[in-house]
């Protein structure tokens, strides 16, 4: 091999062996997402695949390339030890980064879950990451099923499929101080990797691919919720700031979800409340409630809509679209919508396809003004 096929090889093996954090600014094809909770000293995990296991750290040593279909790991605070084999922190670079990969995904059974792509474990205040890195796609087909039902009409999921990619992208370097992009929690997006994947949700993945929601030239800020409650929110109401365009309050006869609920003596403690004559409301230009008052016998008590909704229950008091009455000694709150309400109702989506509306007439209802393009 001559000198010049040399440098070529090295380079080729050099840029698949670089560091996890390391990501050309325009490149999510790849994505990093910290799974489960980490480790702290004197835990320990097990991962396991059907094919060959290998390890190898951020600075190109391959610790483990045998025939391994299982590897335990154990931390100490100090060390990691990997099949009863000690590295000290200090002899990682990258504060302890190594990925482990495998042609078969791969059991953390710690989270209990498979995941494809592979595995990496890095050191963060103490505590040992669990990293998921794996392609946009799939990583969205362990997203898609989490966040609307895979039984909802084709054309809803592509819409979601559509926001939940601009939401990664748009939020990608989120805790990239961190050595990942994403978590797998509400923080982020939901995602269970692949013991979740559905034919239906993994379609509308495979048919939008590359497809994101783009306003003047940048990707948007694509916001979604359960329902609107029949009016969207705008962004800057729900949670102040500057307004965004595409965000804005509308009216949204897809999506009304009504609900109702009494308040028990046990919501009312924790209100601090102990009887109640009657309640009003102060509104803001969506029409949500912004603040409470009860009038009891002890006088007037205020509370903001956010902080009632939290103290009794968010999957109660669905949103802040309500009303309430007081008869006798009892106080009903009558509402509509699920959630925030910024953005694209996930039920109205699929109202608008059982109506015969495309995705691209979805994602140009909840967000006006955008335009659907392909990433570069």
């Amino acid at each position: 091999m001559n000198n010049k096929m040399k440098k070529i090889l090295l380079l080729a093996i050099f840029l698949v062996l670089l560091p996890l954090n390391i990501f050309a600014k325009e490149d999510y094809d790849k994505i990093d997402i910290k799974v489960g909770k980490s480790l702290s000293a004197g835990e320990s995990l097990k991962v396991k695949s059907k094919s060959n296991l290998k390890v190898v750290t951020s600075d190109e040593q391959v610790i483990n390339n045998t025939n391994n279909k299982e590897i335990n790991i154990k931390f100490d605070g100090k060390n990691i030890n990997l099949n009863g084999k000690n590295f000290n922190l200090n002899n990682f670079p990258q504060n302890g980064a190594f990925l482990i990969s495998s042609d078969s995904p791969i059991y953390v059974d710690k989270i209990k879950r498979n995941y494809g792509g592979a595995i990496s474990f890095r050191v963060n205040n103490k505590k040992l990451d669990i990293v998921n890195r794996v392609d946009m796609d799939e990583y969205l087909k362990g997203v898609l099923p989490k966040e609307m039902s895979p039984s909802f009409p084709m054309e809803s999921l592509k819409a979601q499929a559509l926001c939940s990619r601009s939401f990664a992208i748009n939020n990608y370097n989120k805790f990239i101080k961190n050595g990942y992009n994403l978590d797998d929690t509400t923080r982020s997006q939901v995602y269970y990797g692949k013991d979740v994947e559905e034919k239906t949700t993994n379609k509308a993945v495979e048919e939008t691919v590359g497809q994101v929601i783009k306003y003047d030239g940048k990707v948007a800020e694509t916001i979604f919720c359960a329902s609107s409650g029949g009016y969207t929110v705008a962004s800057s109401e729900a949670w102040g700031g500057n307004s965004v365009p595409y965000l804005i309050s509308k009216e949204d006869p897809y999506s009304v979800h009504p609900w109702k609920y009494e308040l028990k003596n046990s919501d009312l403690k924790k209100l601090n409340l102990s009887d109640v004559f009657s309640v009003s409301l102060d509104y803001n230009n969506s029409n949500r409630v912004n603040n409470l008052t009860f009038s009891t016998s002890k006088g007037d008590v205020k509370i903001k809509a956010t902080d009632f909704r939290n103290k009794i229950g968010n999957t109660i008091i669905k949103s802040t679209l309500f009303d309430v009455n007081v008869i006798g000694n009892k106080v009903f709150v009558s509402g509509k919508g699920y959630g925030h309400g910024v953005g694209m109702s996930q039920y109205g989506a699929v109202e608008m396809a059982k109506k015969g509306s495309n995705y691209k007439d979805i994602i140009e209802f909840y967000f006006p003004g955008t335009n659907i393009e392909k990433i570069k």
